[in-house]
């Protein structure tokens, strides 16, 4: 029991120094303080006790004007906070010594565990309320009692310290419970927000495998371009990491990749006789072919848990200049990310055997990034290519 009861205190000590200062329940403690005030005020009135009431009124009002700017300097009350307290505590033994207000001014001071121990935390609130109580002690139980200038009932010098040190256990068992209910709601949140992301985490990767399957179907569907889209991709992410003019993140080198992946998603929708065709397509033919470009736009674009995928399928055919297809976007209208995937295409077209042909040499496709740099390519791109082939760090066959 005691080992448990412990375990739960270091609990609660340690938790207190990774939180901040509750910030609505301060401003509704200082709300209910200076009501209390004002309400006692009226009889402090009532009595003639003008200047103690004059001083409990302006102490009203400080905790409404507090309470009213608190949410501006959040990043500050805790440090104020602290001061304050500090400059209470510091109060306390000219007001203990002079009686004010009859000895009532000192009762306010019950509440020290209150504003220190649930708002501060036990490593800021336990020194405090033990300072102070052991300070009332010395005050009231010992021989230092005859500096006091007031002269207390007896009553009040004995009952006081008892009811302080009461009131403070209950206020640390009950900051304890809070406290260990706070906690318990952070782990089961946080744990809940694991569970979560896990089941997101695996619904995604799950998504991510069946379209990349379709990408997969869609290599074995064309017979001449068998993963052509698996080589695009690698090709993408390795264009992606080279380049001298952007950094790219890992996150979004993998999102190019799944982008390049699903490039070509579109071509599902085209008929075997005019994907497989060997012979020259015709005007009408080519038609048909071109669109699998707004094809593969629709099928992904409504993909949330694949953001920008749809970019390689839409633009991909697109040339620099201008003179590409669907749209004849040119230059920096074009996304970077699809500017790298139209690169890749092309070099991995000439870099495999086709019905029509065999595969391009090495310096032949060169040739072609270098002369169509600034007009079929993105020129930084392009180069980033040639550099790669020559530095084998991209095979050619």
């Amino acid at each position: 029991m005691i080992k448990e009861a412990a375990a739960s205190i270091k609990k609660v000590w340690n938790y207190e120094k990774t939180i901040n200062v509750d910030i609505r329940a301060l401003q509704n403690m200082l709300v209910i303080f200076a009501i209390v005030m004002l309400l006692i005020d009226v009889e402090n009135f009532k009595l003639g006790k003008y200047v103690i009431g004059g001083a409990t009124l302006f102490a009203a009002v400080v905790c409404i004007l507090c309470a009213a700017v608190l949410n501006r300097y959040q990043k500050e009350v805790y440090r104020i906070g602290r001061l304050v307290v500090i400059v209470l505590l510091a109060l306390a033994l000219p007001l203990a010594v002079g009686g004010a207000n009859d000895g009532f001014s000192l009762l306010w001071y019950m509440l020290i565990p209150i504003f220190t121990l649930v708002l501060f935390g036990m490593p800021f609130g336990v020194p405090a309320c033990i300072g102070f109580g052991l300070g009332i002690m010395l005050l009231f139980w010992t021989p230092v009692r005859g500096v006091l200038l007031y002269s207390y009932p007896r009553e009040y010098l004995y009952y006081y310290p008892i009811f302080y040190w009461g009131f403070c256990l209950l206020t640390v068992v009950m900051d304890i419970f809070y406290k260990l209910y706070q906690i318990l709601q952070v782990e089961n949140e946080k744990k809940l927000e694991e569970e979560v992301q896990h089941a997101v985490d695996d619904t995604k990767k799950l998504m991510v495998n069946s379209v990349a399957t379709i990408s997969r179907m869609l290599d074995e569907k064309d017979s001449y371009t068998q993963e052509h889209s698996q080589r695009v991709a690698e090709y993408s992410a390795l264009i992606a990491q080279n380049l001298k003019t952007v950094s790219y993140t890992e996150r979004e080198i993998s999102l190019i990749y799944r982008s390049a992946l699903l490039h070509d998603i579109g071509k599902i929708a085209i008929p075997d006789a005019v994907l497989n065709k060997p012979a020259r397509l015709t005007d009408e033919e080519f038609e048909i072919m071109k669109k699998h470009t707004i094809w593969g736009r629709e099928i992904l674009s409504e993909l949330k848990f694949l953001p920008q995928a749809d970019l390689g399928a839409s633009y991909h055919h697109e040339h620099y200049d201008g003179t590409g297809y669907p749209f004849g976007m040119k230059g920096e209208e074009l996304p970077l990310i699809t500017r790298i995937i139209s690169a890749a295409d092309a070099l991995d077209a000439m870099n495999s055997n086709r019905c029509y042909r065999k595969h391009c040499d090495k310096d032949y496709i060169i040739g072609e990034f270098e002369k169509g740099a600034g007009t079929q390519f993105d020129p930084q791109v392009a180069q980033t290519v040639v550099q790669l082939i020559r530095e084998e760090k991209i095979v050619v066959l």
